[in-house]
């Protein structure tokens, strides 16, 4: 996969993380059979969850 022009330009900070080793394969084989990244796996993620608990917290009433 080739990296978009666009994303060339983007500042970037480092994450590491320690997961189980049963979940590592499992995004390992997920990222290998859709042929992405293991970053672009997890940056996907993050920005879905963010996204997520952004709209859930929407949805709780204002005083």
């Amino acid at each position: 996969m080739g990296k978009n022009p666009e994303e060339a330009n983007i500042e970037t900070g480092m994450l590491n993380i320690r997961l189980p080793n049963d979940l590592f394969k499992r995004v390992k084989a997920c990222c290998d059979e859709n042929e992405i990244t293991i970053q672009d796996f997890v940056t996907d993620a993050i920005i879905e969850k963010l996204e997520l608990s952004h709209k859930e917290r929407r949805k709780k009433q204002r005083l």
